[in-house]
Order: C-alpha cells, then structure tokens, then sequence
C-alpha cells in the first residue's frame, strides 16, 4: 500500500510542469515564429515586424505614407497585411499588454489581438483610445500568439508591447493518465481490504 502511494506521488511530481514567466525558457523569443504577412503597395514602406527582450515583446505594425497602402485591404477590416508572433505550445498565458496608434483616423486603422490556436481575437477598441492597454489570459490547446493588423496599412502604424507574461503549461497527459490508474489501484485494495 506503501508502495502504490509513493508511485502516486511520485507520478504526480512529474506530471507538474513548473510556470515560466516572461519570455525565457520555453516561452523564449527563440520558440516564437513571426511571420509578416500581405503586400504593400509602395516600394520601401515598413512591413512591420517584432522585437522581443527577456521581458517584452513588442509589435510594430505595417505602415505607408502612400495610397495603395496594403493589397486587399480595407480600412478597420481585419485583412492580409499582419505581423504575428506564434508560439507552438499548449497551456494557459497571462500577460499585460499596452497599444498605440499614430493613425490620424484612429485605431481602427491597425487592430491588436492574440491568436489562440490560430483564431484571431481582438483586444484593442477600434471605437477607443490611440492609446490602450490591459490585461488578459487564455487557455489555448495547440497554440497562442500576438498580431498586429494594419487594415489598410496607411496614414500611420501602430505598436503593441506585450508584457508581464505568465505561462503555465497543460500537464503531460501521460503522467497524469498513470497517477490516475495508481489511485484508481489504491482504492480498489482499500475496497477489498473493507
């Protein structure tokens, strides 16, 4: 009886996998793909792109002084033009974000948001503020990531800087499959036993 409870315990060790915070171990800039996505329709305008630190990651999104701005795109329209930071890795993500257009137009001009397991979900006010910010947490079962959406990609870009960022990993299956089976085991002895 002895036995199966420190193989229980022991199980459950294992099947604990310890936070990370910021971006270090697993959740370092290393195990991010960032990818700019869409066409802009002048020669030498900024794409946008990432930069991450220990402790931030910032987006900066597309931007052209001309018309043609993006390919496809619409004003205040989520469309092709996009910076993204993609992390492959199941769990839940806590994390502070700030966001700051310079569109005259306002911030419906460049949308902020996360993407949990590859759906695009909004957090900046379109309607709001050039300046916003908040806090947030998902859970996510295949992968978690931050863009930045230029819309039409023109009269200004906008920055988000993601921060404070708390990751807790969804506990191995497995472990957690065999410390079910060492309880289930130790209650069928104790029902015996009665």
């Amino acid at each position: 009886m002895k036995k199966l409870a420190l193989l229980a315990a022991a199980a459950a060790t294992f099947a604990a996998v310890p936070a990370h915070a910021d971006f270090t171990g697993v959740t370092a800039p290393a195990n991010w793909t960032t990818t700019i996505t869409g066409t802009l329709g002048t020669p030498g305008a900024s794409a946008g792109g990432a930069v991450f630190t220990s402790s931030t990651l910032t987006l900066t999104g597309g931007n052209t002084s001309s018309a043609l701005g993006c390919a496809g795109g619409t004003y205040a329209v989520l469309g092709p033009c996009q910076v993204q930071s993609v992390i492959n890795r199941a769990g839940t993500y806590t994390f502070n974000w700030s966001y700051l257009t310079s569109d005259p137009a306002g911030p419906a001009g460049d949308i902020f948001g996360v993407l949990l397991d590859s759906i695009p979900i909004t957090l900046s006010d379109p309607g709001g503020a050039l300046a916003q910010s908040g806090q947030r947490m998902y859970s996510v079962t295949s992968s978690f990531g931050f863009f930045v959406n230029c819309t039409d990609c023109t009269e200004g870009g906008a920055t988000a800087t993601i921060g404070g960022l708390a990751f807790v990993p969804e506990p191995a299956t497995p472990l957690l499959l065999v410390s079910g089976m060492v309880a289930l085991g130790l209650l069928g002895r104790r029902g015996r036993r009665s």
